[in-house]
């Protein structure tokens, strides 16, 4: 098994940030989650700002991964009565994701690759005069 590659620009915190420190990926999901919602509280995502997010960030790439897929995800992860998904809910969908867009890594390589495409990232706002 290699072993973690420690880089100096990023702190990986996805593993056990605390209260006070927001990771990077946890950042994106909640610019995108509060993202055309004036209600949104950032805890949140809907099915409508899941896709956003994959789009915006390079998830969907047209031949592993498609709009569908990311559909069937979404749906797959929420509870039964939801329309929302959690923080945690959100990591599971990419996960998922992750193992269908990079096939030929491992499990841990395929999430580093999908946490470091959406990054701190925001909402694309795109064709807005």
């Amino acid at each position: 098994k290699p072993a973690k590659r420690l880089s100096t620009d990023s702190t990986n915190s996805h593993e056990g940030a605390t209260a006070g420190e927001i990771s990077a990926l946890e950042e994106a999901f909640r610019k995108f989650a509060v993202h055309g919602d004036t209600r949104a509280t950032g805890k949140e995502m809907h099915g409508k700002n899941w896709s956003k997010l994959c789009k915006d960030c390079h998830v969907i790439d047209g031949k592993n991964v498609t709009t569908t897929d990311v559909d069937i995800v979404f749906s797959k992860i929420k509870g039964k009565s939801c329309r929302t998904i959690t923080f945690d809910q959100f990591k599971e969908a990419l996960q998922e994701l992750a193992k269908k867009r990079f096939k030929g890594k491992s499990e841990e390589e395929a999430l580093q690759e999908m946490y470091k495409l959406i990054e701190g990232k925001g909402p694309v706002i795109s064709g807005v005069t």
